[in-house]
């Protein structure tokens, strides 16, 4: 079963998002900002992470750096979620080495047909 992994700081978007991805069939894990999420990657392994932007402690680009820096974690395929109105995040987050970028309020199906995506490539 592929193995996705929520990072955002909202509990509320990342119990929409879980559910959504359960329910097409992922195996989905939360983490609740860029250290966690981290943190929970090397333990889980996700094939794909779902990264908010703005959260405390470590934002998603600094997550996203670290991730692109670290052999363990370079592999895992990333879809970038951020509010509307940043317009240079999606090149930022594209220059990082996201593999998508999504902005919110995001179509629960655009999502899932994402990860589909991602998980095969």
């Amino acid at each position: 079963m592929i193995k996705v992994l929520v990072v955002d700081d909202s509990d509320v978007l990342r119990k929409i998002t879980k559910f959504n991805l359960k329910r097409a069939g992922f195996e989905v894990y939360e983490a609740v900002d860029g250290l966690d999420g981290l943190k929970k990657m090397r333990e889980l392994k996700p094939q794909v992470v779902v990264l908010d932007v703005m959260m405390p402690n470590l934002d998603g680009f600094g997550c996203l750096a670290k991730m692109r820096a670290d052999v363990e974690l370079s592999g895992i395929k990333v879809i970038v979620l951020t509010a509307k109105g940043g317009d240079d995040d999606a090149e930022h987050a594209l220059k990082l080495g996201a593999d998508k970028f999504l902005t919110k309020p995001f179509s629960p199906k655009n999502l899932v047909e994402a990860v589909n995506e991602l998980a095969r490539e």
